[in-house]
């Protein structure tokens, strides 16, 4: 599934006039639908008692509080996104003149570390930036795009990866295809097979393996919200964390 996206602020009056016509449209729909089989039952020896039937005009009654609710709540949402906007700008300015800041802030995230190894680090020593999108309309999604400089591993200068929010979490939508420097195909082919479990690696190539919204949740739920909170962590004890795997350091890597 692939999802087009637009700035909040041109899509904000469309969405909000299309959800609010859809939703009166369902109720009232629904409402028919129950009048018919209402008109439709079949008298019985055993007519409805006066508790069921009120409780089915409550229920009619209650239908269209809850989609005033579920608009308000909409219009929560947008205005909240809105409003934080400017200052997600501003933060992402100031954050892109600290070299190093989102490798950092990844390696000392104490669940994040446990998946990165030596190779992921120094792929992400040329990252610049990260932004998350939400987009409420028609579903929740996320938008999780990694900014990178120049860089010796691939030509992608952001990679963009979707998802669907559900009940039960995140789920993989579409992601960009990572361009690889051909000198490094054999090795991410050699990479994702030798070692298919989960991890930052196998997540950043392709996040269809198994586990691997662990990862994205982490991403928009912890990491975007307050980076700087894991930028200023101080590092756990040597040797926890970070796996080792083989990698040919590239020159001029974290520079």
């Amino acid at each position: 599934m692939e999802v087009f996206w637009q700035p909040v602020e041109d899509m904000m009056e469309e969405v909000e006039v299309v959800a609010e016509k859809q939703q009166q449209q369902v109720v009232a729909e629904e409402q028919e639908e129950k009048l018919q089989e209402q008109g439709q039952e079949e008298p019985g020896p055993s007519p409805k008692s006066a508790s069921l039937e009120a409780l089915e005009v409550l229920q009619l009654q209650l239908e269209p509080v809850n989609a005033e609710c579920s608009r308000q709540l909409f219009r929560l949402k947008v205005t909240t996104l809105r409003r934080r906007k400017p200052y997600l700008e501003h933060r992402s300015t100031i954050i892109q003149s600290i070299p190093g800041f989102w490798v950092k802030v990844f390696v000392n995230h104490p669940r994040m570390s446990a998946m990165i190894s030596t190779q992921d680090k120094e792929m992400l020593s040329y990252m610049t930036n990260l932004k998350v999108e939400e987009l409420t309309y028609p579903s929740d999604y996320r938008k999780i795009m990694l900014f990178f400089r120049k860089n010796p591993y691939f030509q992608n200068e952001v990679v963009v990866k979707e998802y669907l929010i559900e009940v039960t979490g995140y789920r993989a939508s579409h992601l960009a295809p990572i361009q690889w420097h051909r000198r490094f195909e054999k090795e991410v082919y050699s990479l994702r097979h030798n070692n298919s479990g989960l991890n930052f690696f196998n997540w950043f190539s392709d996040h269809t393996c198994v586990g691997s919204s662990r990862i994205a949740e982490i991403i928009g739920e912890d990491l975007w919200p307050d980076p700087l909170r894991y930028y200023l962590r101080e590092k756990g004890p040597t040797g926890t964390g970070h796996r080792e795997d083989r990698w040919v350091r590239s020159p001029g890597a974290g520079r």
